[in-house]
C-alpha cells in the first residue's frame, strides 16, 4: 500500500501528526507483511513490507516524522519521497477507519 516513487513534497504540518492504530482493529505479522482487519468488517488487508514496517510505528507515540526517518533507515528510499508517501498512506488508513489520529 505505501508507495516509494512518489516526487511530491509534503506539508510540514502533515508529519506532525502522530497516528494510533485503532481501537477496533486486529493485525498480526506474518513473515514481515501485516494483515489487518477491522472488528466491524470482513476485510483482510495485506500491507507491503514498506507498508507493514510504518504501521507497526502507528503507536500513538511516533509522529509521521520520525516514522518516514525509520523508513528511510530502513529502505532505499529519499527523505522527500518517503514522507509524502507515509502521509497519503496514513490519510488513506485514517480515512477507512483503521488508525485515528493522536491529539
Amino acid at each position: 500500500m505505501l508507495r516509494v516513487n512518489s516526487p511530491v513534497s509534503t506539508p510540514i504540518e502533515s508529519l506532525t501528526k502522530v497516528p494510533q492504530i485503532h481501537a477496533g482493529v486486529a493485525w498480526r505479522a506474518y513473515d514481515g507483511e501485516v494483515m489487518i482487519v477491522r472488528d466491524d468488517e470482513a476485510i483482510i488487508r495485506s500491507l507491503s513490507s514498506v507498508g507493514s514496517f510504518a504501521f507497526e510505528l502507528f503507536d500513538g507515540e511516533h509522529d509521521l516524522r520520525s516514522i518516514a526517518a525509520a523508513i528511510c533507515d530502513e529502505f532505499d528510499v529519499s527523505e522527500d519521497t518517503a514522507s509524502a508517501d507515509l502521509v497519503a498512506f496514513a490519510d488513506d488508513l485514517s480515512e477507512r477507519g483503521l488508525i485515528v489520529w493522536m491529539p
